[in-house]
């Protein structure tokens, strides 16, 4: 069997996913047209399609996404001591109306910020307690085990 052959028919394990539709999974997670993949990945676009309707591969398109979206994440958090000052120098400028937007900018973010989850203990019983009618009571399911490895995997007794 040659290697071309063998990229679409050997699925991996973890995903279900021969690697050319990981590949193709990973491409269009970072912006390239359905167009530029398939020719990328040498196969015809309705099979790109028809790849977009498997769970799997949905599935693994999302992990791509989130994977790209906590790497801008965490480069935006490297420009926060920057946009910080930023704010800052505009706080301080001889513009009026600069300082004023800077400092309702600043107002509206701090009444934004949920400051409501102050006890660990608590958010983590919401973490092992599910529902299988969110309406009824008495389908209320609380998972102690998981409970108690999570209190000790934070440090909590």
């Amino acid at each position: 069997m040659d290697k071309t052959k063998q990229n679409f028919t050997n699925l991996t394990l973890v995903t279900g996913l021969t690697p050319v539709q990981e590949q193709a999974a990973i491409l269009l997670a970072s912006g390239e047209s359905v167009t530029e993949v398939a020719s990328k990945v040498n196969v015809n676009r309705a099979t790109i399609y028809l790849w977009q309707q498997k769970i799997n591969f949905q599935c693994f398109f999302n992990q791509q996404c989130q994977i790209i979206q906590d790497n801008i994440r965490n480069g935006l958090c490297g420009l926060y001591a920057d946009a910080m000052q930023a704010v800052k120098d505009t706080l301080k400028s001889d513009n009026e109306a600069a300082r004023l937007k800077a400092a309702m900018y600043v107002i509206s973010k701090v009444e934004l910020m949920d400051t409501s989850r102050q006890d660990p203990e608590a958010e983590i019983r919401k973490l092992c307690t599910y529902s299988t009618f969110p309406s009824a009571d008495d389908y209320v399911t609380f998972d102690q085990t998981k409970f108690d490895s999570l209190m000790k995997e934070n440090g909590l007794t």
